[in-house]
């Protein structure tokens, strides 16, 4: 017998296919139950003309709830897939697409300039952000306020880095009492560099830019060997995308990394 497989239908999650103005963000959850035989593998798939991997990941499990928040691009449909498998190797699918509302218009942003974010052991800057309060924090006073960072910056080794809380080599560099192996919620902030100019930020004055930018399948948990000039795409915990252009950089675990921040309101 295969696994059960079904959407969610909790209050604001989505389950069937839907029409959806570009940027637009929704929640679909999925569970799904072994029927006795746990629960070994666990694929998404996007496809908007061209099928694509947004997740692989093995477990070993009974049953499986699995939230994600999705923003419409600009394709004019897409269709994301969810797929499970038990230790009998018996597949379920399911999927759901989503079409592009033909009267979509792209939306407001706000700009956060002149963000100085500093490295790990930098004694002036905060390494910790939050959109939301738009406020900078050091790891002691980020872990008071867990739930609201967005943003951190470190400089590993040789390359200088933006992640956030949920990111796996993160804790290995902000450690101690208040480090983030010890914090009991970690948002997760993705990225993705692009080809984008300063001169192509500095003249964007909607999402226009910012929904060009993303690919969902291109983005990672953190933004490596970053440098000056650089246009990273990023998707907030939220589900907002954004964009963050490099002004200046200073290397080192002292130093610290200087960027402007436009975001979807």
């Amino acid at each position: 017998m295969p696994p059960d497989l079904t959407f969610k239908t909790d209050s604001g999650f989505v389950t069937h296919d839907t029409t959806l103005s570009v940027g637009q963000t929704i929640w679909v959850g999925i569970k799904a139950d072994g029927n006795g035989a746990n629960l070994t593998y666990f694929h998404i798939g996007w496809n908007n003309g061209q099928q694509q991997t947004l997740l692989d990941s093995g477990m070993n499990q009974t049953t499986l709830i699995y939230n994600t928040s999705i923003t419409k691009t600009a394709s004019e449909s897409e269709s994301w897939m969810f797929q499970v498998m038990d230790r009998e190797r018996n597949f379920s699918t399911i999927t759901l697409t989503l079409h592009r509302d033909s009267t979509s218009n792209y939306g407001p942003i706000f700009t956060v300039n002149n963000l100085l974010l500093g490295a790990q052991s930098n004694p002036i800057a905060g390494s910790f952000y939050s959109i939301g309060a738009q406020s900078r924090y050091f790891l002691d006073d980020a872990y008071q306020h867990q739930d609201s960072i967005d943003l951190l910056y470190y400089f590993d080794l040789y390359d200088a880095t933006l992640s956030s809380p949920a990111e796996s080599d993160a804790p290995t560099v902000f450690t101690g009492l208040t480090g983030l192996a010890n914090w009991t919620i970690k948002n997760e902030t993705r990225y993705d560099t692009t080809g984008f100019t300063s001169a192509d930020f500095d003249l964007s004055a909607n999402d226009s830019l910012i929904l060009a930018a993303y690919e969902p399948v291109n983005l990672k948990r953190k933004a490596k060997f970053i440098l000056p000039g650089m246009v990273i795409s990023f998707q907030d915990p939220q589900g907002k995308l954004g964009l963050i252009h490099v002004k200046e950089l200073v290397p080192g675990a002292t130093g610290q990394v200087l960027i402007d921040l436009k975001i979807q309101q």
